[in-house]
């Protein structure tokens, strides 16, 4: 594929996953999420991608349990081709180790670095030959960041309480107002600054 196709293709996921998210933080609802759609800015996408993966921990369990190894493995099969970014894939591996080590402390779940060395010793014994999965190994990546933004339904914004009464993710603080995602319902509200007197960010989503 030519860098030209490439580009055009990570553009259009890059859009597709952005509009996953916006509907899948509304619940699908339209409207919230045409709403939410005029709170992000282009400066948003590192922190919108990397909430995605971030907001729930279930999820970052197991992807980090996969994703992990599989990229070893990628990392492995393919640091002898010229032809191929093996830059890329070891910075990756990089950030996802470090992410992996901060998981583990902050869930105490210590057995995730076991499963994905497992994982891992699978990858290379059981498939060290199958070239398709070198292939296709960027496509499948980018399909499971499609499928992780269509289902997750946590923002990318931390969940906050509003003078001590009301659960709200905040996802634009401008000069006289907010504008917040109730977390009960769902529903989009812009609030006036001098009508909230507390804001308490809640660590547990």
């Amino acid at each position: 594929m030519s860098s030209q196709h490439t580009g055009s293709a990570l553009t259009g996921a890059a859009v597709l996953f952005v509009l996953l998210r916006l509907l899948a933080v509304s619940h699908y609802d339209w409207h919230t999420a045409f709403a939410l759609l005029h709170t992000l800015e282009l400066d948003d996408a590192p922190g919108l991608f990397l909430g995605t993966f971030m907001a729930d921990d279930r999820i970052s369990t197991v992807l980090l349990m996969v994703v992990t190894p599989a990229t070893f493995f990628f990392f492995l099969r393919t640091r002898k081709d010229p032809e191929r970014a093996n830059t890329t894939a070891l910075l990756t591996l990089i950030v996802l180790v470090a992410l992996m080590v901060s998981h583990t402390l902050t869930y105490h779940r210590w057995w995730m670095p076991v499963g994905a060395v497992a994982l891992g010793g699978v990858f290379v014994l059981a498939i060290r030959n199958a070239r398709w999965l070198l292939h296709w190994f960027a496509w499948i990546l980018a399909g499971t960041a499609l499928a992780v933004a269509a289902v997750v339904s946590t923002p990318w914004v931390p969940k906050e309480r509003i003078n001590d009464a009301e659960d709200v993710y905040v996802f634009e603080t401008s000069p006289g107002y907010l504008k917040v995602l109730k977390a009960q319902d769902r529903e989009f509200a812009i609030l006036r600054s001098e009508d909230v007197v507390k804001r308490v960010e809640l660590a547990d989503h």
